[in-house]
């Protein structure tokens, strides 16, 4: 009798659901749903206002640290960031060497590997011999002068020349 009372609930609460107006469960919807928007807003501004505090107590405690340090401390740091800045610096300058001296394109010479000199001049090599090899020679033909002729000709010389009729050098 207790499963009996169990499928009569079932299907009441079923009943209620499908008996609903479509207009009404949508005016519903959208009111949960300008609820759970207007709350998610809140929690974004609010989310927004902590990071902001964190960065500022970030920057606060990065300065009090900086602060306590001593003068040695602060020396140390800086030649730190100068000697890590120059070991950058050299390690460009040595890439763009191996480009020249391999005939790489410069710009890709930032994409080399290795620590000595040898090594980046083997990968350019290898860098270059996988970049595609032009198959024709360009022509040395000019955009001002199409035909590369050494001497100009008139429009009549060119139309008896194209239309095979002899050339008058004496007719006016």
């Amino acid at each position: 009798m207790a499963d009996e009372k169990q499928v009569e609930t079932t299907t009441d609460v079923i009943t209620e659901v499908v008996e609903k107006p479509a207009s009404e469960t949508v005016a519903v919807s959208k009111a949960e749903f300008d609820k759970m928007a207007a709350a998610l807003k809140e929690a974004n501004k609010e989310a927004a206002a902590r990071r902001k505090r964190l960065d500022d107590l970030e920057a606060a405690e990065a300065k009090r640290k900086e602060d306590a340090m001593s003068e040695s401390e602060k020396a140390a740091k800086r030649a730190a960031e100068l000697e890590a800045r120059l070991k950058a610096y050299e390690r460009t300058d040595a890439q763009r060497k191996a480009a020249e001296k391999t005939g790489l394109p410069l710009t890709l010479a930032i994409r080399l590997m290795g620590e000595t000199p040898e090594e980046l001049e083997a990968d350019a090599k290898a860098l270059l011999e996988t970049l595609p090899k032009p198959t024709k020679p360009t022509p040395g033909i000019t955009p001002t002068n199409p035909s590369n002729a050494s001497t100009q000709e008139t429009d009549a010389q060119k139309k008896a020349r194209l239309f095979g009729e002899a050339p008058n050098f004496w007719g006016g």
